[in-house]
């Protein structure tokens, strides 16, 4: 099944407009669609009790770039207590640039949402001052009105950029209006900025590239072994397929 075809492009999913944002722009830079295996791309489930029984939504989008981008993906859940856009862009180890990440939850009671250029190296090692300085500016701008969530563990933190954008909100209407407006103008000019960078790139010297990808594996690894969205996924679907899916379609190497 298309995921066009599916609730996630429809008005009644919460992030169907960031869905279309990334999959026209992706598209723009002649990306092309990546088979996804038939058991992850779409997904019905129930959960709940025999009493409360919920119908939940996967689907799973992806695509590649002969040069740039080794594997972007999307997943996204729609449910009545949670609704997920996950996306991660990897890129290919022969330019010097972070990966790309957004991670937008709401659950029952509160929304978590974090966007992100994500280092595969140290800071300094792979932002220009240039980078750094537009991507804290264009934080600034947003956390005037998205508050700013808790402070993250060092050890958390490592994995994130001077730029994150990193809020925590509560479901009502308030957040909507944060959430259709300042959050989705942060995206398409994160977004925007990280193509733009990306394939502007000259290739990094061979040395520079086997740090790429031990850094990139270093990522996907720590992801794959403390994804936070395990509980949730695991009450949803079970905790086969979510190890299947964790290792397999979100952070495979």
């Amino acid at each position: 099944m298309l995921i066009q075809e599916t609730i996630f492009f429809r008005p009644d999913w919460r992030w169907h407009n960031f869905l279309k944002y990334l999959t026209n722009n992706l598209s723009k830079y002649k990306c092309l669609e990546k088979k996804i295996p038939s058991e992850y791309s779409y997904k019905d489930s129930t959960y709940g009790s025999k009493k409360s029984i919920k119908n939940v939504n996967l689907a799973t989008w992806g695509v590649s770039h002969k040069k740039r981008i080794k594997f972007a993906r999307a997943v996204c859940i729609n449910s009545p207590n949670y609704s997920v856009l996950n996306f991660l862009i990897v890129p290919n180890i022969i330019y010097n640039v972070p990966f790309f990440g957004v991670d937008f939850v709401s659950l029952p009671n509160s929304h978590l949402l974090v966007l992100d250029f994500q280092p595969s190296l140290k800071i300094e090692n792979q932002y220009s001052n240039k980078l750094i300085k537009k991507l804290v500016e264009l934080k600034t701008r947003s956390h005037s009105s998205l508050p700013l969530a808790e402070k993250m563990s060092a050890d958390v933190a490592r994995f994130f950029s001077p730029g994150v954008i990193w809020s925590k909100l509560p479901k009502e209407e308030k957040s909507d209006f944060l959430i259709a407006n300042q959050l989705y103008t942060s995206f398409k000019e994160y977004l925007d900025l990280y193509l733009e960078i990306l394939f502007e790139s000259k290739e990094a010297n061979m040395e520079l590239q086997k740090e790429l990808i031990n850094g990139q594996n270093n990522y996907l690894k720590y992801r794959r072994d403390n994804d936070p969205a395990r509980p949730m996924l695991s009450s949803l679907f079970g905790k086969e397929f979510t190890e299947s899916l964790i290792k397999e379609v979100l952070f495979t190497s």
